[in-house]
Formats: C-alpha cells, sequence, structure tokens
C-alpha cells in the first residue's frame, strides 16, 4: 500500500515555448505536446493518460487511472497533467507502477505542473507486501488542510503526513512534500529513494522505521518542534532501518512561522534503535550547534552502541564540530562514512531505483 495525502501551493504554468528537454528517463513523455491529439507518442505504449482539461486524456482523475490498472505483476504508466487535483492516491497493486508529472523541466522541482492535495484521511498498513516498483516524478504533494478558508498550522494540528510508504520498494524524483508534523513516512517493510525535490515540515518530518535515502534533496523547516527526523530501528538483528541524507542542504522554509536561527535538532530517536545519518550536508544557520537531540528529558531513548546518530563531510554555518554532542552522535572518519554508502545501505544497488534519472546514487 503507498497512498498519497495532498494539497498544494499553487504555481504558475509556464509557456510550452520555455521548455528544455533534459536526459531523463521519461523526458520526452513529460513534456507537454504542441499538438493537440499527440501527447502520448513519445510514451511507453499502454500509457494511462489523466488530464483535467485535455479530451485525448482517458481520466479526469489520478486515482480513477490507479483504479483502472490491472491487479497483477504487469508494468504500468501514468502521465498526468497539469493541473490541481483534489484526491488521495492509494496504490496497493504489486506490479511496477511509474507516475509522471507532466513538465519541460524534469530535473527542476520548483517548475513541477502537478500538484495534488487534500484534507487528512486516515489509511490502514498492509500486512503483505505491496509495490515492487512505485515510481513517481515531477509531482508536487503536500497535506495542507484549511477551515473556513483558514489554513491549519504546524500549533493546531497533529501528525499530518503528505507521504506514506509501507511494504513498498518506491521512488521519488523532483518531487516535493509539504506538512507541517510528520510530513513524509516510510514505514515497516519500506524501502525509499528521493532524488531532488524538497520536503517541508516542522516537528519530525521525517519519520517511520523503514529504510530511507535522500539524495541531493532540501529539507525546509518551517518550525523546529521535536527534530528534523524521528526514526525507529529494528531489535533482535543487524538494524538495516534508517534514514540516510546525502549532498542535500537543510534550509528555513520560506514560510516559516518564525526565525529559526540555532533552533532546529538534526532529530531525536523514536526508539533506541534510531538510525540517521548525514553525508555531504550544507547546514545553513538554522541547525541547532549540539546537533542530534534526546527525545525527552524524562525519556531520552539513546542506548550505547544501539541508538546510531552520524555526520560526515556536513558543512556551512549550521556545522559545529566542536559543539556537537558526541554522547549522541559521532562524526564519522572517511574510512566510517564509506560503511554508510548507498550500496552498503541497500546490499547493492535496488533494480527498482531509475539511475539514468538519478544521478549520483553511490
Amino acid at each position: 500500500m503507498l497512498p498519497l495525502r495532498t494539497l498544494f501551493l499553487g504555481l504558475p504554468l509556464l509557456a510550452t515555448s520555455t521548455y528544455a528537454v533534459a536526459k531523463t528517463t521519461y523526458a520526452a513523455c513529460q513534456l507537454p505536446a504542441k499538438v493537440q491529439g499527440t501527447q502520448l507518442a513519445n510514451c511507453p505504449n499502454g500509457t494511462v493518460y489523466v488530464s483535467q482539461t485535455d479530451p485525448e486524456a482517458q481520466y479526469g482523475s489520478i486515482q480513477a487511472a490507479v483504479e483502472s490498472l490491472p491487479a497483477d505483476d504487469s508494468s504500468q504508466v501514468i502521465l498526468i497533467g497539469p493541473g490541481n487535483y483534489h484526491e488521495v492516491i492509494n496504490v496497493t497493486r504489486v506490479g511496477p507502477l511509474t507516475m509522471l508529472g507532466m513538465t519541460g523541466f524534469p530535473q527542476d522541482w520548483s517548475q513541477n505542473l502537478v500538484h495534488i492535495w487534500n484534507r487528512p484521511l486516515g489509511a490502514p498498513l498492509p500486512t503483505t507486501f505491496g509495490n515492487v516498483d512505485f515510481k513517481a516524478y515531477n509531482l508536487d504533494i503536500a497535506n495542507r488542510a484549511t477551515v473556513n478558508g483558514v489554513e491549519i498550522k504546524t500549533k493546531d494540528t497533529g501528525p499530518s503526513a503528505a507521504l506514506f510508504v509501507a511494504a513498498a520498494n518506491a521512488s521519488f524524483y523532483s518531487c516535493s512534500f509539504f506538512s507541517y508534523q510528520d510530513t513524509l513516512y516510510v514505514g515497516h517493510n519500506g524501502s525509499a529513494v528521493f532524488w531532488g525535490g524538497e520536503v517541508r515540515g516542522s516537528t519530525d518530518y521525517l519519520y517511520g522505521f523503514g529504510t530511507a535515502w535522500f539524495e541531493g534533496t532540501t529539507m525546509a523547516s518551517r518550525s523546529n518542534g521535536g527534530g528534523i527526523t524521528a526514526w525507529k530501528g529494528a531489535y533482535g538483528y543487524e538494524n538495516t532501518y534508517g534514514v540516510y541524507q546525502n549532498n542535500g542542504r537543510l534550509i528555513q522554509a520560506e514560510d516559516a512561522e518564525k526565525d529559526l536561527t540555532h533552533l532546529c535538532a538534526l532529530g531525536r530517536p523514536w526508539n533506541n534503535a534510531s538510525r540517521s545519518i548525514y553525508q555531504n550536508t550544507e547546514m545553513s544557520d538554522i541547525v541547532l550547534p549540539e546537533g542530534f537531540i534526546i527525545w525527552s528529558a524524562t525519556d531520552p531513548r539513546v542506548f550505547p552502541n544501539l541508538t546510531f546518530f552520524g555526520e560526515f563531510d556536513s558543512f556551512g554555518p549550521g556545522f559545529n564540530a566542536t559543539a556537537r554532542n558526541r554522547t549522541v552522535e559521532t562524526l564519522f572518519t572517511p574510512a566510517e562514512a564509506r560503511g554508510y554508502s548507498f550500496e552498503k545501505v541497500f546490499g547493492g544497488k535496488p533494480a527498482w531505483v531509475d539511475y539514468q534519472t538519478a544521478t549520483g546514487l553511490s
């Protein structure tokens, strides 16, 4: 199961004359067509087309397109036209599924044209493994509820995830995920890779107990509740779960509720087998000088040789080696850092990742 719960901040549509074709796997399919009736000409055979305005499309709803797919192990592709989609997306099929947001700039999430939103809704966790290969490209996904036209802010709401991944393999390319508390969840038996894009939130906005790898992704803090990450680990065998951030950056969100200078902890332990690692990360001055923190004064959840927080080659005004709390985190040597490469974390190069698009994964 892979439910997506969303709401969007509008971005202007761009004239097709400004588009530039990038050398990503689906760039030609994603490029908006200039001639009516030819949108699928450069797409894989059998691509299902969703649009709110184009008569060539088979569906006007993303979820309707998902539900039209056969419940088997076949590979399927959905192309989504520009617009604001007010719906919850829930993927439960086992077979590979690729969702493509139409765009002329597949390597620049800030110019995405597909925006999905809805109010928070519950979703059950699966008991068996779900999708073996889910991919999403150039989708803006957010969970921002409003009441009488007034947005519910972080202080007024609890967990409000924009994305859930559980019992699935999933990868996301130039996507954005916006919410407040608990923006993005990768849970039990979930493995996810994020390339580029931005995640925006306030309290523990990366959370879960699966394996999540972020490559070149921006983490934009709206407030400073908890930490940026809050992860669980597993007991009884070698812990390979964790949240890993590589070649990314940590910044204050443009819509932050206050000045966050020196207020944002890198992470805290959801349980005492937590693992959270930053490598080659540019850190702005929002980062708490101590780095990682305990869960709370009465329930620290930090155990020697079990809780594992670390950094390697952090840089920028938010990194202060002498101020880091070494009783909570480790500053890696180069040799230690090599043990947490992409291939080490996943035990090789997962076949469900698009390496042509996701350059730099190692």
